[in-house]
């Protein structure tokens, strides 16, 4: 079955807090909205979309629109994804969008524009990278401080979208379990990733595609990355920094 033909369904994860801020992560205000109201007009805007959960603290709740799914966050992520799920009731051959809520840029053209490349890709998970190249540009003067790999084919940040077929998402959690267990153990993760792909990774050789094949492996499903010039889909709110930053980018016509 391709991807295309395959009906799609959206979670919003907003359930995010930081301990620099006393209010929710999908609360703080950008220009005349706030993190969460931009996602929710950007999503709300994409008619591809079935339907649309929203997973947020209990004092965000009364503040999701119909025709929204409002659902109680908890603390644990996959707990919040199986709510999610839940309201939804999505086929297990159905796609799912899992869209963070702390993107203070997101756009509808630019959720449609992942959802029609991904759509073409034919797999079953498809993982968004944006060059960290385009992000600075986006930015322009403003200097840009994201977590990024460099591979073969250039220094790579993650996107904040991941589609993924409903079916695959207790393979999906089974290994992220495994890689957050291992990402202080140095011989665990190696194991989980190959010590093959970690050496040349750490000299900088690895390509996309081996990455690609190696997901394969470890989900058995078809896995894609989609290396993509999205920066509004790869510009998150994490530190007090980003918040500064995306607050003043907001003031420019052009981005804001």
């Amino acid at each position: 079955m391709a991807v295309a033909q395959s009906v799609t369904y959206a979670l919003v994860l907003a359930g995010g807090k930081v301990s620099w801020s006393a209010i929710p992560k999908a609360a703080l205000t950008i220009a005349d909205g706030t993190l969460l109201s931009r996602t929710l007009d950007a999503l709300q805007a994409t008619p591809e979309l079935r339907s649309i959960a929203v997973v947020a603290p209990s004092e965000l709740l009364p503040t999701i629109p119909a025709p929204f799914l409002p659902v109680p966050a908890s603390e644990d992520l996959w707990a919040n994804v199986l709510k999610g799920l839940q309201a939804l009731k999505p086929e297990p051959s159905d796609l799912l969008l899992l869209c963070a809520a702390d993107m203070p840029f997101i756009t509808a053209d630019a959720v449609r524009r992942f959802l029609k490349a991904a759509w073409d890709l034919d797999a079953d998970l498809v993982y968004l990278a944006v060059p960290l190249a385009a992000v600075q540009t986006f930015c322009g003067e403003e200097k840009v401080h994201r977590t990024a790999v460099r591979l073969r084919e250039g220094e790579l940040t993650g996107g904040n979208l991941l589609l993924v077929r409903v079916a695959v998402l207790p393979s999906l959690h089974e290994w992220a379990q495994k890689a957050i267990r291992g990402r202080k153990n140095p011989l665990l993760l190696g194991s989980l990733i190959g010590w093959c792909l970690l050496w040349r990774f750490l000299i900088g050789q690895l390509s996309v595609g081996e990455l690609e094949r190696r997901a394969e492996q470890l989900l058995g499903c078809r896995c894609r990355a989609l290396v993509a010039n999205l920066p509004e889909l790869a510009f998150d709110v994490d530190k007090p920094e980003d918040y500064a930053l995306a607050r003043r980018l907001s003031s420019h016509p052009l981005i804001g």
